[in-house]
């Protein structure tokens, strides 16, 4: 079987299907993954065949106006600007990504694909070409449900009837907005391409329930449960964790000899979340390191902290494989993006969360929910005393410790890259 796998973003939106396609591999299918050009050399790396996506909207991550939407300390009404100002950016370039998927599927012309919601142009393109396809989620953000409010709405603490009416109207609402706008800029591209693509009746959430499109949750039931309101053919896999390859392999000899001379260790990465001022960051960060008595790691990203300088018992580095570090430290700080989460329950390991937005804010809460993190802190109220207490507090109270340590038990016990890859043979064969 030759299977498609199609993902757009960050880093943590790639390497699950990296770990997927490896899956796919060992057991004797073909896998090409297609993904944005910057990770070419990670995805064939790791022995997959490559189809490239423009790098041309994750590049808007580096556009000064991400950073100023993502700056606590800027105006709402300049964030706003600012969103206004990149997603206007973001709609002159979704042609440029709707050809690029539409290209890979041509070319690779698979039994099946497998594609993230940001790739959504893959199911009218897949079903034009007669492929089937599977939707893969790594958040819980397009089907409604009653058991929690949608990430994209306010949670007013409802609870009971009311509680679920609120849930479940909100959630459908965010995903009717969602299936709309994803289906116009499809049909738009389509005309202007005259290609014959018809989006005209898309409705994920109908195709869903009917068995045409399952839709695959990469993510924990320890974590999250599978609501009970949920069709039939949206399924709660397990985290896609990647194995058995260099990713697990001592990184260079600094990193792997701070590590052995530094006790009281902490993580800390905020991927591209560090707003408009990178140096006053780092100076926070150095301040609640040296007053909490602990030794950092911290991960510059694409933060724009890659060139300060940092004190002898903080250690920046640009990557660094969570699988191999995040066991060997006491606390992981970040942003609370789902790859980072995974990776800090996988090790067992507690978190201090500053979600920023998207999803952040939904891991953030869930995971101090779950007693693996105290509340989360906004950004806007980050300063050093408070990651000072938060660090101090983490390290004071066993209870954090052991339910991480608890949690990674369930996680290790589930194998979710075999779950989905019995879903996606399902709908090949269908």
């Amino acid at each position: 079987m030759h299977v498609m796998l199609m993902t757009y973003g960050t880093r943590g939106d790639v390497q699950p299907f990296v770990a997927l396609g490896r899956g796919l591999i060992q057991r004797g299918h073909r896998v090409t993954l297609a993904a944005p050009e910057r990770f070419a050399g990670f995805i064939t790396d790791h022995d997959l065949e490559f189809a490239a996506l423009s790098n041309a909207l994750i590049a808007l991550m580096d556009d000064p106006q991400f950073a100023h939407a993502s700056d606590p300390k800027a105006s709402t009404l300049g964030k706003l600007g600012s969103l206004f100002a990149i997603s206007k950016k973001a709609r002159g370039l979704q042609d440029t990504l709707l050809d690029d998927i539409f290209r890979a599927i041509d070319q690779a012309k698979p039994d099946v694909i497998v594609f993230h919601p940001k790739t959504f142009g893959a199911l009218p393109i897949g079903r034009h070409f007669g492929i089937p396809v599977v939707m893969a989620q790594l958040i819980p953000s397009f089907i409604p449900t009653g058991d929690y409010p949608h990430m994209g709405v306010p949670d007013l603490g409802l609870r009971g009837t009311l509680g679920r009416w609120y849930n479940r109207v909100t959630g459908k609402l965010i995903y009717r907005l969602l299936n709309t706008t994803l289906r116009r800029q499809v049909c738009r591209w389509a005309a202007r391409r005259q290609n014959g693509i018809n989006a005209k009746g898309l409705d994920i959430l109908q195709s869903c329930k009917s068995g045409t499109l399952p839709i695959v949750h990469a993510f924990s039931k320890a974590v999250i449960n599978r609501p009970t309101d949920w069709p039939t053919h949206a399924t709660v896999t397990g985290y896609w964790f990647l194995d058995g390859t260099a990713q697990t392999t001592p990184p260079d000899p600094a990193l792997q000899n701070f590590v052995e001379r530094h006790k009281n260790l902490i993580y800390i990465g905020f991927g591209s979340m560090h707003g408009n001022d990178p140096t006053a960051m780092a100076e926070m960060i150095v301040k609640a390191v040296s007053q909490a008595g602990v030794s950092a790691i911290v991960a510059t990203g694409w933060g724009g902290m890659g060139n300060i300088d940092w004190p002898s018992n903080i250690l920046a580095v640009s990557e660094v494989p969570h699988d191999w570090l995040l066991p060997k430290v006491d606390i992981v700080i970040h942003h609370g993006g789902a790859g980072t989460c995974a990776a800090a329950l996988r090790a067992g390991r507690p978190s201090i969360i500053i979600p920023f937005f998207g999803d952040q804010p939904f891991w953030a809460k869930r995971l101090h929910g779950l007693g693996v993190a105290p509340r989360p802190i906004k950004p806007a109220k980050l300063d050093a005393a408070m990651l000072t207490r938060r660090i101090k507090t983490v390290l004071e109270t066993p209870a954090y410790r052991n339910n991480a340590e608890r949690l990674a038990s369930k996680i290790a016990a589930e194998d979710g890259i075999t779950n989905a890859i019995a879903e996606i043979t399902r709908a090949a064969n269908q």
